[in-house]
């Protein structure tokens, strides 16, 4: 069995600080690189989605706040105390967890996650309830000739049973690493609180790493531009399939089988589930890049992509219990080209769903489409 981590009580960030923060009031502390300005906390006023930041920054001349559903030009400016300490509010926020940056006389600078919840707890929220947990596996993959990690989360109550389950590949997007789910997407926390409620069957997780390079903690950080989607098929087949389906007590059936994942994960889960349905009988996109060989996607291009999947219908509708697409609204691009998927599914009378969450390309979209896909699986 690989290494076991402990439930995740709050998200993570690679490359930023990371903030911990609590239901009512939250508090980060974080250390300015240059200027010494300090960031000294958080204070969520969750009746109306608010967040009021403070910052010790004695020796600047301006000072402004964001998250990540904002441009840097819609930083709101923060206002100055006598003894240096800077305040500002945003809001109201939807319930959620939000990336903090500061802009410190035009320097920018991240600051981890402010959580702002709401009157109704979220998925995400996380909640006194059973927990599973987040294993982590080293293997050297032969078919890439690295030292690769996979994470997978168990239930709650797996140590300590002998119940098979289904499985989820859940995979992650162009410059994540396999840690992106639990770390960003919360997806741990989203299992446990929706199996605890009865919405979601309890399963197991594996979380890859998707980009053909070494895993990011292997010793030589990765470019995140290796994207060999054949390559990455033959070893999440002939290597991680097999490896944790030992490890774990996983159903061998393709119906008990399912592959997801969002942007560049989407567009592997699609054409590694429809070109594997043998394997595989459950398909979920989320913002998931429509990779054809054409520059444009287009019906044509499609239709040469997925023809088997598409010439016998019959076949391929009695073949997947479901084929779930996501975007989000503001996804312009991905919005169009998935009109032209769908047209082309239509027009070959194959079943699928799909659906618009509002926002745009990120985890604010996608941890709402984890949500609701786990609970129409198995």
């Amino acid at each position: 069995m690989g290494r076991m981590r402990h439930p995740a009580r709050g998200p993570a960030i690679a490359r930023a600080l990371v903030a911990g923060l609590a239901i009512a009031t939250a508090v980060v502390s974080a250390q300015a690189p240059s200027t010494g300005a300090r960031l000294v906390a958080v204070d969520g006023d969750h009746r109306d989605g608010t967040a009021r930041f403070r910052i010790d920054a004695p020796g600047a001349r301006d000072v402004r706040v964001m998250v990540d559903t904002m441009s840097a030009g819609e930083a709101k400016p923060m206002t100055r105390d006598a003894d240096g300490l800077w305040t500002g509010t945003l809001g109201p926020l939807v319930p959620d967890y939000y990336a903090v940056a500061f802009i410190t006389d035009g320097v920018f600078r991240t600051a981890g996650y402010v959580h702002v919840t709401g009157p109704t707890p979220e998925a995400w929220d996380p909640r006194p309830v059973p927990h599973g947990t987040v294993h982590e596996h080293w293997y050297d993959s032969r078919t890439l000739g690295l030292l690769r990690a996979v994470r997978v989360y168990t239930p709650p109550g797996y140590e300590g049973g002998d119940a098979t389950y289904p499985v989820l590949y859940l995979l992650h997007g162009s410059g994540g690493t396999e840690a992106s789910w639990e770390q960003d997407g919360l997806a741990n926390v989203i299992l446990d609180n929706l199996i605890a409620s009865g919405a979601a069957k309890p399963m197991v997780v594996v979380m890859p790493f998707g980009h053909t390079e070494p895993s990011p903690r292997a010793g030589v950080m990765p470019s995140f531009a290796g994207r060999d989607t054949a390559a990455f098929t033959r070893e999440l087949v002939d290597e991680i399939m097999p490896m944790v389906e030992t490890a774990y007590r996983i159903r061998r059936t393709p119906d008990a089988r399912a592959i997801a994942g969002f942007s560049m994960g989407g567009n592997q889960a699609r054409l590694i589930g429809l070109g594997r349905m043998d394997l595989f009988h459950w398909i979920g996109t989320f913002s998931g890049t429509v990779g054809v060989r054409a520059r444009e996607v287009t019906p044509e291009a499609i239709e040469d992509v997925y023809g088997p999947v598409l010439a016998d219908a019959e076949a391929t509708n009695a073949t997947l219990r479901l084929l779930w697409f996501a975007v989000g609204s503001e996804e312009t691009r991905l919005v169009e080209q998935h009109r032209v998927l769908r047209r082309v599914l239509d027009d070959h009378q194959i079943r699928h769903v799909f659906v618009t969450e509002t926002g745009g390309h990120t985890w604010h979209v996608w941890r709402r489409n984890l949500r609701d896909f786990v609970t129409r699986l198995f």
